[in-house]
């Protein structure tokens, strides 16, 4: 499950399952990464931080919305046209917000960048993929399941779940794999501002939510998101060429298989 020679775009690279993905492919390999992500600090920092891990494999950094279609292709295509190709892209990308039915504005936002932010990415990284070449979309157990004050958050993830489906259909005579990751509770600086904004809300200290989320989870934990980011390699990874238009969900548990 080695990455040698690859290169990767990874979205959502500043943080969480995003940078524990861009931390694995290099760790494993990989030739270039091409990392995303809006907030440009904290992905800076992310990208120093693989530079002197992983000094072999060569970093380019995007600061980009990709809900902005046309601000993407600005500041993502010349990146991705010297870096050649793109072997894989992981869609990493994504916000996570309650949200009320009649929230317009907020159903907007968070399907722009959910789901037509990971339609945007695919599209530039699909100008320079070669045939053979891997893209992972992260969706959400929540791609499967409806949650009080998640119609936004979850009608994107479960669209993301279409969309994988039908590209791997679109792409397969390229043989180029499309699959989805659906994480369950996964321990990341989002999931704990989330957390928190819950705490604050029912009154309850974060801590105590915290391990009453833990107890839920057959396994007693949170999943890391390292675990996701090493499910996301195998999916990217040569040993994986026969698998596409799948949906493997990693959550300790929580969903009991169903």
């Amino acid at each position: 499950m080695q990455m040698n020679g690859k290169i990767a775009l990874v979205t959502g690279a500043a943080g969480g399952i995003g940078r524990a993905t861009a931390e694995v492919f290099a760790e494993r390999g990989a030739e270039a990464l091409v990392l995303l992500d809006r907030d440009a600090p904290a992905l800076e920092a992310a990208a120093q931080a693989l530079r002197d891990a992983a000094p072999a494999t060569a970093m380019r950094t995007c600061v980009a919305d990709i809900a902005d279609r046309a601000g993407l292709a600005r500041a993502l295509r010349p990146l991705l046209q010297e870096a050649g190709r793109v072997d894989v892209l992981a869609n990493c990308a994504g916000i996570a917000q309650e949200n009320e039915p009649e929230d317009a504005d907020l159903w907007h936002r968070i399907l722009d960048v959910n789901l037509n932010g990971t339609y945007h990415a695919t599209l530039e990284a699909l100008a320079l993929m070669p045939d053979g070449g891997r893209i992972v979309n992260v969706s959400s157990i929540l791609g499967r399941y409806g949650r009080i004050r998640n119609t936004a958050y979850c009608a994107a993830k479960h669209a993301i779940l279409g969309f994988t489906k039908s590209l791997a259909l679109d792409l397969a005579l390229r043989r180029i794999t499309v699959n989805a990751v659906l994480p369950g509770s996964v321990d990341t600086p989002m999931f704990r501002h989330e957390l928190a904004l819950e705490a604050e809300k029912v009154g309850l200290p974060a801590e105590q939510l915290l391990r009453s989320t833990r107890k839920k989870v057959p396994l007693r934990r949170l999943v890391e998101a390292r675990e996701v980011a090493q499910l996301i390699a195998f999916l990217a990874s040569d040993e994986a060429a026969a698998i596409t238009a799948q949906s493997y969900v990693i959550d300790g548990g929580l969903m009991m298989g169903a």
